[in-house]
């Protein structure tokens, strides 16, 4: 089976890229930061500017499986910058559905917990999407697109934490409580997940014939305050430097919806995966640090 992951130096996209090449032929698509593998096919293209070039590859490869996780994750940069934030998580990803659906290659799409408003939180895949920033809106629209062929697969998943130099809010807190640097952190309420069950629960999908929407997230719900008060500790930090800070905020350029908890019960139910807490996830992750520094 032939798999094309669009992202692989990201870092969902690296770890899909390491992990599936057990499994599968392996093509990789990247912007700027090449990366380092053996045996995997590598090919420089940026989106919005190379969606032709993007098309051509998927038609000429006409790979099985086709995982798309670029996107510009920043929501203050999506609030800001609309036009260059549509061309790239909607109109690029159209033309992306487009040309799979003439290759017949399934699609597994990367999507958000910020589709949701946050008003009620422990959202099934049944809850309407509603979101509240331009962020969240563009991935509904693209979504939509996805789900318009019904060998499709949306995945939505929260912060995205481990033991890994592209781990952004993991290495944020880490790095300023190193320098013994106040932070501060919003209180709004998410589920934050694990890279290494993230990538086993994208690789099972991979490998059935299910489709649809699944919620592929930790076992916790909690605030992004807490979650960083727990990495301090975990890793043996001043947790007195981390500061909760409202959503409520004047100086927001956009809306952080309050709970946007996601409910993992039907991936849990299809594949068994006993994803972490944090707690377990945070152990996990301290544990690969130590290891990595004893190598």
């Amino acid at each position: 089976m032939k798999i094309l992951v669009l992202g692989c130096s990201g870092l969902i996209g690296k770890a899909i890229l390491e992990k599936s090449s057990k499994f599968f032929d392996v093509i990789g698509t990247y912007s700027k930061n090449i990366i380092e593998t053996s045996g995997i096919k590598l090919v420089s293209i940026k989106l919005p500017q190379h969606i032709e070039q993007l098309c051509s590859l998927i038609q000429s490869e006409k790979p099985d499986i086709v995982i798309d996780t670029i996107a510009n994750s920043n929501p203050e940069f999506c609030e800001l910058n609309k036009e260059q934030t549509y061309k790239l998580h909607v109109e690029s990803f159209k033309e992306i559905c487009s040309v799979c659906s003439k290759t017949n290659s399934k699609l597994i799409f990367i999507s958000s917990d910020y589709v949701f408003d946050g008003k009620k939180g422990n959202y099934s895949e049944n809850d309407e999407a509603n979101p509240i920033n331009y962020y969240g809106i563009t991935k509904v629209l693209a979504e939509k697109n996805v789900l318009k062929h019904s060998k499709n697969v949306v995945i939505r998943t929260s912060l995205v934490y481990g033991w890994n130099p592209k781990a952004k809010f993991l290495n944020f807190v880490l790095d300023n409580l190193r320098k013994e640097k106040t932070i501060f952190v919003y209180d709004n309420i998410f589920s934050p997940t694990l890279l290494d069950e993230l990538t086993e629960a994208i690789i099972k999908i991979m490998l059935s014939n299910i489709s649809g929407i699944f919620h592929v997230v930790g076992s916790s719900c909690v605030s992004k305050f807490y979650f960083a008060k727990l990495i301090a500790k975990k890793f043996k930090m001043n947790e007195d430097l981390i500061k909760s800070l409202p959503i409520h905020n004047s100086n927001l350029k956009f809306q952080i919806p309050k709970n946007t908890c996601l409910d993992n019960t039907k991936i849990k139910n299809t594949f068994g995966i006993p994803f972490s807490t944090i707690e377990e996830g945070l152990a996990k992750t301290y544990l690969q640090s130590q290891l990595a520094k004893s190598n």
